[in-house]
């Protein structure tokens, strides 16, 4: 016997059942990208694909909606998420890290916290469902992030009313929520897929997720002060300052002179993948320049465009001759969905190659 159904049946639609072999994977669900005549078995014209991806995604989603289990957890994230946040307020006005209070301090973090929730039940759910092909994994992994995004957006807005705070972060947060539990998914059913048991997987997907999340910051931090060397600058003349008193517009004059400078874009990119700098660098721009968390927020994108940002004139360079930076957003959605294709290509790969070498069942 190869396997048992995923689900009893019940009422309504029949749907065909999903089984699971020792040593590999069967997905006798539709594709969305099956190019065979299902009259002839022969070639014909392509199907519509896109709708029976999301059919099948949503499918796919279905079951988790229909499990208490789901809820459950992202109660759970959405409840961690906001009590670390409160953790963190606490012991940084215990310990003065705050020269004033800031009473939407604990939405800003809340929402910093959420995304890294939604990386780590991302993570869960597409370990759980690694069946089906890459579009499908993606829609529905997209579709319990709207899930997850819709009660974490009700909680922030709440949050938000009761405390104060931008609450146009509440939308960066919803899309920051769906986009890492769709590409976290991945990574899950990537590390699933891998091995022929759980165990070793889960021990991948748990690897993976904690540099994301934790590893890529603490790396980072290490590197830093490694990047401090000496450069050459000259005079910068009328500045001009944004409204949290950081220099944006400069001319340049005088003759060059050597300065210390911090080269923090040679390492500082590790860190974009990171998802709560991610929902940061995104949201940046809805908190008000005199947020005194609102710097933290932009500080990334600071980081990223190096000593030029910090030290006006690097080079005789003024502000009109620099370079547009690049958003440290798409850099750490890049570095995502690269770390998720590096776990999903050889675990679909592996695989396949053991359900090639698996003995046949009469």
């Amino acid at each position: 016997m190869a396997g048992v159904p995923d689900r009893p049946r019940g009422p309504g639609p029949t749907h065909e059942p999903e089984y699971e072999v020792i040593g590999g994977v069967i997905d006798d669900q539709p594709s969305g990208f099956d190019r065979t005549s299902p009259r002839t078995g022969s070639p014909g014209r392509p199907a519509p694909q896109f709708g029976t991806a999301v059919a099948v995604a949503w499918h796919s989603a279905r079951t988790s909606f229909t499990s208490w289990r789901f809820w459950v957890a992202c109660a759970l994230g959405i409840a961690a998420a906001w009590g670390s946040a409160a953790a963190v307020i606490a012991v940084g006005e215990a310990n003065g890290w705050f020269d004033v209070r800031v009473p939407g301090a604990i939405y800003l973090i809340t929402a910093v916290f959420l995304a890294l929730a939604a990386a780590v039940l991302g993570a869960m759910w597409g370990f759980r469902h690694s069946h089906g092909r890459v579009p499908v994994l993606l829609l529905s992994g997209a579709m319990r992030g709207m899930a997850l995004a819709a009660l974490a957006g009700g909680v922030l807005l709440a949050v938000g009313s009761s405390v104060g705070g931008p609450t146009a972060l509440t939308g960066a947060a919803v899309v920051v929520i769906v986009l890492e539990v769709a590409v976290f998914g991945l990574i899950g059913a990537g590390a699933r897929t891998c091995f022929a048991t759980a165990a070793p997987g889960a021990a991948l997907a748990a690897v993976v997720v904690a540099f994301l999340c934790l590893g890529n910051v603490v790396v980072t931090a290490l590197l830093l002060p490694g990047t401090t060397g000496m450069d050459q600058a000259s005079v910068p003349v009328n500045v001009e300052r944004d409204g949290a008193g950081r220099v944006i517009a400069y001319e340049c004059v005088g003759e060059l002179q050597p300065v210390e400078v911090a080269h923090t874009d040679r390492v500082v990119w590790l860190a974009t993948a990171n998802p709560a700098l991610l929902l940061g660098s995104i949201g940046a721009d809805m908190v008000p320049p005199d947020n005194a968390l609102g710097w933290v927020m932009s500080g990334l994108q600071w980081a990223s465009d190096g000593p030029s940002r910090e030290v006006p004139c690097l080079r005789g360079e003024s502000s009109t001759s620099r370079a547009p930076s690049m958003p440290v957003a798409l850099t750490g959605l890049v570095l995502q969905a690269l770390t998720a294709a590096l776990v999903l290509v050889p675990g679909r790969w592996l695989a396949a190659r053991r359900l090639r070498t698996s003995p046949r069942s009469g």
